[in-house]
């Protein structure tokens, strides 16, 4: 079988074993990476505008475009890469790493398809609700969100590149899932990284500047979101930058199941027969 046509196979293979009653797409997709960051938005916009209308001395600041989308940007895009990073460790060491090695001998034809069908999830998730949050809010909360403007060139921008990330931050999920083998381990990795190390990272010297290098801090300034910082590369120069270490960590992944693969087979031949 050629390379596309196992490719192909794989992407198969992967859809179905991510759907059904079982699978991440109801467990872990919905609650996670679409109705928390719909519930979490407009819970805040809701007590926003509650404040707006009280009379007396509270003042609720509007938001711009360019920051209404921040909460889809964080969950949905990090519970899909979490997804796709429990997913990639469990296919490489996980109960079925052995059929996966029979079904597709080159070693990234599993990892590349779990890289493009939960990056086309997370993609498609993403378009959706930057485009329901930033037409919803203006016309629900109109107080605080009357800035925000899909059409505009920040809320195009989003539509855009909130999937872009979406599917990059996959890619350094399923390669992380594939580096640490474990689940769970890898899951807590990715979050603990994430929410922990690329903003504790500011209070070391030099934090500021090695903040800069943060992957997915790059990947969210690459979406047009305003941040408290800023790397030394414009937007499309952050979404490239995080695409490079995708690339890096999901080649890594790759080399780390090449060597289970040998350790796999080292060991069943050198096993002595009963």
């Amino acid at each position: 079988m050629n390379a596309l046509a196992s490719l192909l196979r794989a992407i198969r293979a992967e859809t179905v074993r991510s759907a059904g009653l079982r699978g991440p797409l109801l467990f872990a997709a919905l609650p996670v990476a679409v109705l928390l960051p719909l519930i979490v938005t407009f819970g805040v916009a809701a007590v926003a505008e509650r404040f707006a209308r009280l009379p007396g001395e509270i003042q609720v600041t509007s938001v711009q475009t360019s920051n209404a989308v921040y909460w889809v940007i964080v969950f949905t895009v990090m519970g899909w890469a979490v997804i796709a990073a429990t997913a990639g460790a469990d296919a490489t060491a996980g109960p079925g790493s052995d059929l996966q090695r029979h079904l597709f001998p080159r070693v990234w034809t599993g990892p590349a398809a779990r890289w493009i069908v939960y990056g086309v999830y997370a993609a498609i998730t993403a378009l959706i609700l930057v485009a329901l949050v930033l037409t919803v809010l203006p016309f629900a909360f109109p107080l605080v969100y009357e800035g925000v403007d899909v059409t505009s060139s920040a809320g195009v921008r989003f539509l855009l590149t909130v999937p872009a990330y979406a599917f990059i931050a996959c890619g350094v999920g399923v390669g992380l899932g594939a580096v640490i083998g474990h689940p769970v381990v890898a899951a807590a990795v990715l979050l603990a990284w994430v929410f922990v190390i690329e903003n504790a990272i500011a209070l070391v010297p030099d934090g500021y500047t090695l903040q800069g290098y943060m992957p997915f801090l790059n990947g969210q300034f690459g979406t047009g979101q305003e941040l408290a910082f800023a790397p030394g590369w414009d937007p499309n120069g952050a979404l490239l930058y995080l695409l490079g270490i995708a690339i890096a960590v999901f080649a890594l992944g790759c080399a780390a199941s090449l060597l289970r693969r040998s350790r796999t087979r080292v060991t069943s031949t050198t096993k002595p027969r009963p």
